[in-house]
């Protein structure tokens, strides 16, 4: 399930700690203790899931320097495994146990993003596995790694060498949790390209472009090193051949959101639509040497001659600009709809229900009835 989860680049984010998202491998971790458990209550799961991703965020934040590991996994794996030691009413001493087997089996790399790779998807599902099976076998007395990030050769010293701030593990440990600043995605794509994409909506709705023939120019301005990963990197930034390039191309998502007006499931998966395709050819990038790392802007002109340029600012979806109730049900149906075996609207319907009342359920296996048939 945490690969499915991670597969369509849907899930969480945390902006601050180098985009890991560590929902999908605690959510997996804690979803199946639960049913292998029984009687885990609403209340006990969501205390697990904060745990879970307070640990995962926090040892992300620790890394303060890019290494090119794939986050979620390597670091996600932390979490789940918390996530599950908590479900499995782990002793101290077990729990730290559980810590060091998870650090064994910390993995996971970007190597497979810049390749269009299915192991992306993978990593995040070894992450939830490994996680459980960290606890599980802790539970049995068995040991693992005691000094696991600041130990000779533990976690800081061999995956962050030079790169990490240890102490921001423990800062302000059990008064902030940091899983409160996770961002939710409103967009199935690279959460760093959630800013363009809003721009993009928002010029099109300002020049109330209704058809790809509107728009006569689209050019976006970056930074020398974000310009240069997005147009110089060869055709399958403009001309995706699989989803997984499409999540990261940022000329096809502008050009999608244009031609479309939404950036859903559907329309990343829509590698062949000849209008978005045409438009995203025609897209200009400029690199701008004054600009800050990471910022954008986006000029869409009409071919009318009226034209607009909006600057790429915070994200919707982040704790600045949160998504509403309506949004998450929307893209939880959009999601559903778009399943191996599309739900019913009774099913969403149910499955909502349910989610709403998660805190007073008597057993959280409850959530995975509304999928059971």
């Amino acid at each position: 399930m945490p690969a499915w989860g991670h597969a369509l680049d849907f899930d969480d984010t945390l902006d601050t700690g180098g985009s890991i998202h560590p929902g999908v491998s605690v959510l997996g971790a804690v979803l199946a203790v639960s049913d292998s458990r029984g009687n885990v209550t609403g209340k006990e799961l969501l205390l697990a899931v904060a745990l879970g991703l307070d640990v995962s965020c926090r040892v992300a934040l620790a890394s303060t320097v890019d290494r090119g590991w794939h986050r979620t996994a390597a670091m996600g794996i932390f979490g789940a495994a918390a996530a599950a030691g908590k479900l499995l009413r782990l002793t101290p001493e077990q729990m730290l146990a559980a810590y060091g087997v998870a650090y064994s089996h910390a993995a996971g790399n970007r190597q497979c993003i810049l390749d269009g790779a299915l192991s992306k998807r993978l990593q995040a599902g070894q992450a939830a596995s490994a996680g459980v099976f960290s606890a599980v076998l802790a539970q049995t007395g068995f040991t693992g790694a005691h000094n696991i990030f600041d130990g000779r050769f533990g976690f800081f010293e061999l995956y962050q060498p030079n790169g990490a701030d240890p102490s921001v593990l423990l800062r302000d440990l059990g008064t902030a949790f940091r899983g409160e600043a996770l961002s939710y995605k409103p967009y199935p794509c690279g959460r760093p390209l959630h800013a363009a994409i809003d721009a993009a909506l928002a010029a099109r709705a300002q020049l109330q472009i209704t058809r790809a023939d509107d728009i006569a120019a689209v050019t976006i301005e970056a930074d020398p090193a974000g310009h240069a990963e997005q147009f110089e990197r060869g055709p399958a930034k403009r001309r995706p051949t699989q989803v997984v390039e499409a999540q990261f191309a940022q000329p096809f998502l502008i050009a999608t959101a244009l031609v479309h007006g939404r950036v859903g499931i559907a329309e990343v998966d829509g590698l062949g639509d000849p209008a978005v395709l045409a438009l995203s050819d025609r897209i200009a990038g400029v690199a701008s040497e004054g600009r800050k790392k990471g910022s954008v802007s986006i000029t869409v002109s009409r071919t009318d001659g009226r034209d607009v340029t909006i600057e790429a600012v915070d994200p919707i979806g982040s704790p600045h600009k949160r998504l509403t109730d309506a949004q998450f049900q929307a893209k939880f149906r959009d999601c559903a709809r778009n399943a191996v075996q599309p739900l019913s609207d009774a099913t969403i319907d149910a499955a909502l229900t349910r989610i709403a009342r998660l805190e007073a359920l008597s057993d959280a296996r409850e959530l995975m009835a509304a999928f059971a048939g």
